[in-house]
């Protein structure tokens, strides 16, 4: 008590103390220290639960019980705060537990003062019967629900109808059982879970694999789809853990991982979506489909973590535009691929991948119909690549364009290796210019480039090296099309010629330095009524073949322009032997505006008309060095030309005993000159 005097406002407290002490004394409330007693009551040690079940504890305390708490395997699944009397109750559903498993049970009492009690722990064990059971065949349309989960396929099961499966069912998977959609009759499945409440296929024994989900041929277009689904721990005795050979099966937002085999493969028209799937630890591909089946390919997938990282493609038909994306993984092709089809398909190859050929395995385009290539790598070199099968140099069959290649196909920065195996080239290309640029073609057991009557729209600052044959074939009408900033003697060599098959051109065509030489198989014949221009650049080196000529203006107009100046043309046989081949035969219908200078002509005079045939023409002949000739150096027929100032403008050395340097048949009198 508290009291406050009239006199001089002081508290005066001396009683209230006394009075405070002599209450604790006498009746002032203890603190509660006791827990809870709590004992369950159901279900009993080693019962069998079929489904739900409830769980009842009986709980007392010196006070007051406020809530009891059920634990399953020490994971808290519920609690009660209402008794009946004294009996606290939960109802467990052991839905997403292994039929057979075991697993222990107890409760934890608690009282208003935060005390708490646990009961003794019991094991009661999952039934074999729980759940729903599954199979054989199912032939009328079903609808699996969370309600009766676990869905336990026991044995193979054949959907033979409409199944549709909702979201939070769980479907357990016997050792080696299949889910088999479609295989006699028009069937579908679709499986629909949502991101909180995925569908989830998994083995029932964790110790042994099942076999995988197929969608048979009888599997209808539009009628399947596996979208949150969880699928996982299968594989055993099948190619891959989700097969389709029909029903463009579409998987979305789903997880496939943990697979004895790979983790997708479909062929024909099995798949028609992969987006936003997730495949790993599988110990096959990720994903295994045909080449045409690429275009089913989405945005957002993860495929890594498995035993082999990459896509594998079983070669195909290409017949509709496609987009080969990059995946961030190589793509194995096991077999040819075709790219050819009524409506001209174009492949189009994404910058940053990488094909890898099996050793038979090649790229066609535009067989029997139009096709096309696009792969451009600026962004990201493209790779086509040997797939090795063992160790050693691996190799593959190469890139093969045909008549009916698209005009428009093209490679730029890519990379072309160990091609050629079972074919005459790397890069075949057949009557078709095509642009190639920027591009590297290296360690192949033929050609490098192998053109068959065409030349290309573009062929600029490419490197072919290390080729057993030779870096590019090509004809002589065709050289033209060879552009500059080009490599062919790159790599440890050996670096033989550009091989130059003979031929007539008839319209202006060049010879540009490279630096290895053109070997010329055969003669070239330059003429036509169009009065085509040779032109040979400085430092290009022209190897002919025994019994090649180089042969202008004999029955039409024509023209040669090979100026070296300092760096000096070279015309020669492919053997350092005088009359190896027949020479220059500049004929009547040469332009006199035609040029020979600083050239070296050399090893010719195999037809016994000397190196250089001035046949009723005028070019102009200066600062040259005509030398190694089987007879004469120069053979001058009907010409206006002076010997005097052949011999003196020009180094004539070497020609063969018993010949003079230079004959000279001057005009005759009915002589009508040279056309121009």
């Amino acid at each position: 008590m508290v009291s406050k005097t009239k006199a001089d406002g002081r508290f005066r407290t001396g009683w209230a103390l006394g009075g405070c002490v002599l209450l604790l004394l006498s009746g002032c409330p203890s603190e509660d220290l006791t827990p809870p007693q709590v004992t369950m009551v159901a279900p009993a040690a080693g019962d069998s639960i079929a489904g739900a079940t409830v769980i009842r504890a009986r709980a007392t305390d010196n006070k007051l019980v406020v809530r009891v708490d059920f634990y399953v395997d020490s994971v808290r699944v519920g609690a009660d705060t209402a008794p009946v009397g004294n009996i606290y109750a939960w109802e467990w559903n052991p839905i997403s537990l292994l039929p057979g498993s075991s697993h222990t049970l107890f409760c934890a009492a608690s009282d208003a003062a935060g005390n708490r009690g646990h009961s003794p722990s019991v094991t009661v064990y999952v039934s074999q019967t729980a759940g729903t059971h599954h199979r054989g065949t199912l032939a009328q349309d079903q609808t699996w629900t969370a309600a009766g989960n676990p869905h336990v396929v026991d044995a193979d099961l054949a959907v033979e109808a409409f199944l549709t499966i909702e979201p939070g069912v769980l479907i357990l998977m016997a050792g080696d059982a299949n889910i088999r959609v479609g295989a006699r009759y028009p069937a579908g499945l679709v499986a629909t879970g949502r991101p909180d409440s995925l569908v989830t296929i998994t083995s029932l024994d964790t110790s042994r694999a099942w076999g995988g989900i197929s969608f048979g041929a009888y599997s209808l277009s539009g009628s399947n789809l596996l979208s949150y689904t969880l699928i996982e721990k299968g594989g055993a005795g099948v190619p891959a853990m989700v097969m389709a050979s029909a029903g463009r099966v579409a998987l979305e937002h789903t997880v496939i991982r943990s697979s004895l085999a790979s983790g997708v493969m479909a062929t024909g028209e099995g798949l028609g979506l992969l987006a936003h799937t997730s495949i790993s630890k599988c110990a096959g591909y990720p994903l295994a489909i045909p080449a045409p089946a690429v275009s089913s390919i989405g945005s957002g997938n993860r495929l890594t973590g498995n035993l082999v990282n990459a896509v594998r493609l079983a070669g195909g038909l290409v017949t509709a535009t496609d987009t080969w994306p990059n995946l961030q993984l190589p793509y194995h092709i096991t077999a040819t691929v075709t790219v050819a089809g009524p409506s001209g398909p174009v492949l189009t190859i994404a910058p940053g991948c990488s094909l890898l050929f099996a050793d038979s395995a090649g790229l066609r385009i535009g067989v029997t119909y139009p096709g096309g290539l696009r792969a451009d790598g600026a962004y990201g070199r493209i790779a086509f690549l040997p797939l090795a099968a063992a160790p050693g140099p691996a190799t593959w069959r190469g890139i093969e364009m045909y008549k009916r290649t698209n005009p428009g196909t093209a490679l730029s920065h890519c990379l072309i290796q160990g091609a050629g195996a079972g074919s005459i080239a790397a890069l075949y290309i057949d009557s078709v210019p095509v642009a190639i640029t920027n591009t590297r073609i290296s360690d192949c057991p033929t050609n490098g480039v192998y053109c068959l009557n065409t030349g290309f729209a573009s062929f600029r600052h490419d490197t072919i090296a290390d080729c057993a044959g030779y870096p590019l074939r090509i004809s002589a009408q065709y050289v033209n099309s060879i552009g500059d900033g080009n490599d062919f003697a790159a790599g440890v060599g050996p670096h033989l010629p550009i091989q130059v098959s003979g031929g007539a051109i008839t319209r202006d065509a060049q010879f540009r330095r490279q630096n290895v030489p053109y070997r010329v198989i055969g003669s070239i014949e330059v003429e036509s009524p169009l009065e085509p221009t040779l032109v040979v650049g400085p430092g290009a080196v022209l190897q002919f073949d025994s019994g090649a000529a180089l042969i202008l203006g004999r029955t039409a107009p024509a023209r040669i322009q090979a100026s070296g100046g300092s760096d000096s043309i070279t015309f020669t046989a492919d053997l350092p032997l005088p009359g190896r081949w027949q020479g220059l035969r500049l004929h009547r219908y040469v332009s006199s505006a035609s040029r020979l200078q600083g050239c070296r002509i050399l090893y010719g005079g195999g037809d016994g008309r000397g190196i250089l045939l001035l046949d009723e023409c005028e070019p102009t002949v200066t600062d040259n060095e005509i030398a190694h000739s089987s007879n004469f150096c120069v053979y001058m027929v009907n010409t206006e030309l002076e010997p005097d100032t052949i011999w003196a403008r020009n180094w004539l050395h070497d020609w063969a005993v018993g010949y003079d340097s230079i004959y000279y048949e001057p005009p005759s009198p009915s002589r009508s000159g040279p056309r121009r």
